[in-house]
C-alpha cells in the first residue's frame, strides 16, 4: 500500500507538471525511490496510471457538492463550493494532476471534458435556484454566471502564482465574493 502511495504521490507531480504526455514513468518511478518494474507492478500502463488522477477529479469535486449538502441557501452552497474548489486545487496535487488530464483527454477527443461540464451544469443548478429565491439578481442567465463561477474557480487555479499558498487564492475568491454581494446589494 505505501508503495503504491508513493507512485499515486510520484505521478501526481509529474502529470501535474508534464501532463500526460510529458510524464515520463522513468523519473515518476526514480521520484518514488523505486524501479519501473515495480511501478508496473502496480499500475500496468501510463492509461491505467492517469485513470486514477481523473476518476479521481471527478469523484473529487463530486465530494465537494455532497459535503456543502443542499440545506442551506444555494448561494451559499455556491460560495462555498467555489471557495473549496480553489482551496482543494491548491492542496491537493492529485486533484489538480487530474483536472490537467480530464482537460488533455478531452482535448485529444476535440470535445469538452464530461466531468467539467458536469462541473457547470450543477453550478448553473444552483445559480437558477438562487435566482428563483431572489438572492442573485436574474438579470443575466443561469447559464452565464454558471459558467463565469467555473472560469473563477480553473482561472484561479492557473492564474495564482506559482509560490503562493493556499490561503492566498482562498482570500482572493472570498473578496471577488465580497465583490459580489456587495454588486447584488447595490442592485
Amino acid at each position: 500500500m505505501r508503495t503504491q502511495e508513493r507512485f499515486l504521490d510520484a505521478s501526481a507531480e509529474e502529470f501535474a507538471r508534464h501532463g500526460y504526455a510529458g510524464a515520463n514513468l522513468q523519473r515518476i518511478s526514480a521520484q518514488a525511490g523505486m524501479t519501473k518494474g515495480a511501478l508496473y507492478g502496480h499500475f500496468p500502463s501510463k492509461d491505467a496510471l492517469a485513470a486514477v488522477f481523473t476518476s479521481a477529479f471527478d469523484a473529487g469535486w463530486r465530494e465537494l457538492f455532497r459535503k456543502v449538502g443542499d440545506a442551506d441557501p444555494p448561494l451559499a452552497i455556491l460560495h462555498r463550493v467555489t471557495v473549496g474548489f480553489v482551496h482543494r486545487m491548491h492542496t491537493d496535487l492529485r486533484f489538480r494532476a487530474g483536472l490537467r488530464l480530464v482537460y488533455e483527454e478531452a482535448s485529444a477527443r476535440d470535445t469538452a471534458p464530461q466531468a467539467v461540464a458536469d462541473l457547470s451544469a450543477e453550478l448553473t443548478r444552483l445559480v437558477a435556484a438562487a435566482q428563483d429565491r431572489a438572492e442573485l439578481a436574474a438579470t443575466h442567465s443561469p447559464e452565464v454566471l454558471g459558467s463565469t463561477f467555473l472560469s473563477l474557480m480553473l482561472g484561479m487555479c492557473y492564474t495564482a502564482p506559482t509560490d503562493a499558498s493556499p490561503a492566498h487564492s482562498t482570500r482572493q475568491v472570498c473578496q471577488i465574493w465580497q465583490l459580489l454581494e456587495a454588486g447584488e446589494t447595490a442592485a
